[in-house]
């Protein structure tokens, strides 16, 4: 169950962090069939990847349920599933990866490239989970950042 933010750490007690989803994914031994629900706004993209790594190499048929969002990191978990599940009322989000930061021209300079960097990683599962083109995965990701719509999640 993925309710909450994707994190590397606890700091509130309700994160999902790789480190306690691989524990309780180990606790379920040898299944056929694992059901993942998630209800996210994303976090952490580093722990979701590795999530996200953990749910593909996994034996059992993952089947995921986005049970309200699925938005930001959390979108490229949901990409793990053999069977992705959204009830019409459900969000999927996707955008560039953004983040904040401090430091001179150089350190901006290196920080833009890392995240085209994790952009591209990013790319790379959307385009395994649905086959589209990547130009229009691009499209996509650019899209909600650069939306007028102020509704989005």
């Amino acid at each position: 169950m993925l309710y909450g933010d994707i994190a590397d750490a606890t700091w509130w007690g309700d994160e999902v962090t790789p480190k306690d989803f691989k524990a309780d994914l180990d606790s379920l031994g040898n299944i056929s069939d694992l059901n993942v629900y998630i209800n996210s706004g994303g976090g952490d993209v580093f722990a979701g990847q590795a999530i996200y790594s953990m749910l593909k190499r996994h034996n059992a048929t993952v089947n995921v349920y986005v049970d309200g969002l699925a938005a930001s990191i959390a979108s490229i978990i949901a990409m793990a599933g053999d069977k992705v599940i959204m009830p019409k009322n459900a969000m999927l989000m996707v955008h560039n990866p953004w983040t904040g930061g401090m430091g001179n021209a150089n350190d901006f300079r290196k920080l833009a490239d890392d995240l085209d960097k994790i952009g591209e990683s990013l790319i790379a599962v959307y385009q395994d989970k649905t086959g589209m083109d990547k130009d229009k995965i691009i499209e996509l990701l650019a899209h909600i950042i650069h939306s007028k719509n102020k509704n989005h999640a």
